[in-house]
């Protein structure tokens, strides 16, 4: 067991450990797990939430906080922190817990100071993240000759995208105000589009959100999330789609309205276009 993971024990008890699955270097672990721990807990690490199946709710202090899926929840080393229990029943996350000194470090390499405090606010899960941590998890199952290097590697690349996508304390006395400006509005319009994706929504209608002109909003998303705000929202609705698919009997012209299609041909067609199956196939597969 990798030190890491060893300071990490405290907040991981070992029947949800051993029931886990459990990436890790010496710097970075990321565990896959569908487990809940009730009751305060709090880590000597950088660490990070992502809720990918239901989301919970997390008090600090006397603030709740609602984390939505595929959105990553930061929490600062040694901050007391508890889930609620809200009746949860198939919850599925992924947790990434990084080394402290590495995160400081990077921290002043890039900012000019160590002393960095995240800020309790939900962000995206970006592809540029879910693919470095995808990358991270293959590299630990080959352990191909190289490996402690590449993984060393993907850890510092992984810290240095967090750092540019989440919020804190040093971007507010740094050259990143900007970025931080830019990437808070982002979030509110992924949020927004979150809300709101089961209505009818324009360019003009999120770009109001973040009070940037359509074409300058619609740069900015693409810059930060990699798709532009149709393909995000195209997205989301096919996994809204796929989830009541699995989960539900409603029958597809149903889910074609839930998940905010307005048309029953033009979400058969995308829902094959994106998966390689028909709605009805989709669903007797699972």
């Amino acid at each position: 067991m990798t030190k890491l993971l060893t300071a990490i024990e405290p907040t991981f008890p070992d029947p949800q450990m051993l029931q886990s699955q459990i990436h890790a270097s010496s710097s970075l672990a990321v565990i896959e797990t569908s487990f809940l721990t009730f009751g305060e807990c709090a880590c000597d690490q950088f660490h990070f939430l992502i809720p990918l199946h239901q989301s919970p709710v997390i008090r600090i202090e006397s603030k709740m906080y609602s984390l939505r899926e595929l959105m990553i929840f930061p929490c600062n080393p040694m901050q007391v922190h508890r889930v609620e229990d809200t009746g949860i029943i198939d919850f599925k996350a992924m947790v990434l817990y990084v080394e402290k000194t590495l995160f400081q470090s990077v921290a002043e390499e890039m900012f000019g100071h160590r002393g960095l405090e995240l800020s309790n606010d939900c962000f995206m899960f970006s592809p540029a993240v879910h693919e470095l941590v995808n990358a991270f998890i293959h590299e630990c199952h080959t352990a191909q000759p190289g490996c402690s290097f590449m993984l060393e590697s993907l850890s510092m690349q992984t810290v240095i995208v967090l750092l540019r996508e989440c919020h804190h304390n040093l971007s507010f006395s740094s050259p990143k105000t900007t970025l931080h400006k830019d990437n808070k509005c982002i979030t509110r319009a992924i949020d927004y589009i979150m809300d709101n994706y089961q209505n009818r929504l324009s360019l003009r209608e999120l770009a109001s959100e973040t009070h940037y002109s359509p074409y300058h909003f619609s740069r900015l998303f693409k810059q930060h999330t990699g798709m532009t705000p149709f393909e995000f929202l195209l997205e989301l609705r096919i996994e809204k789609a796929k989830a009541l698919l699995k989960q539900t009997d409603h029958s597809s012209a149903e889910i074609c309205y839930l998940s905010g299609f307005g048309s029953q041909s033009y979400f058969s067609q995308i829902f094959k276009k994106k998966t390689g199956v028909s709605p009805s196939q989709y669903k007797l597969r699972v």
